[in-house]
């Protein structure tokens, strides 16, 4: 019999394989209509051009902030599971194993 691990595991792999191929699929895509457009653009249509932009945020940065923030949302609602769990297993051990019936 597969270990359930093992499935969620395998499962968890191929579904990081897929998004990781169409991801690329998509950077490659708007590359590729980037260069397209930004050689075919007239000069007063280019992003360069729009007035103000300088004022604008950095998007790398508003980036970077946004993630850091989910890391640690994601990582506050680990350490809430991980309490959770300990809370709910007998004498707080999180690492309590479910009963396996025997025949």
């Amino acid at each position: 019999m597969t270990d359930v691990k093992e499935i969620s595991e395998a499962m968890q792999d191929q579904v990081l394989s897929a998004l990781k191929v169409s991801q690329t699929a998509i950077v490659e895509g708007v590359r590729t209509w980037a260069d397209t457009v930004g050689n075919i653009a007239p000069e007063g249509l280019k992003v360069e051009a729009v007035p103000g932009l300088d004022a604008l945020p950095d998007p790398k940065e508003l980036m970077d902030a946004g993630f850091g923030f989910a890391e640690a949302l994601l990582n506050t609602q680990k350490e809430f599971a991980q309490s959770l769990l300990a809370a709910a297993s007998p004498n707080g051990s999180a690492s309590a194993k479910p009963v396996v019936k025997k025949s």
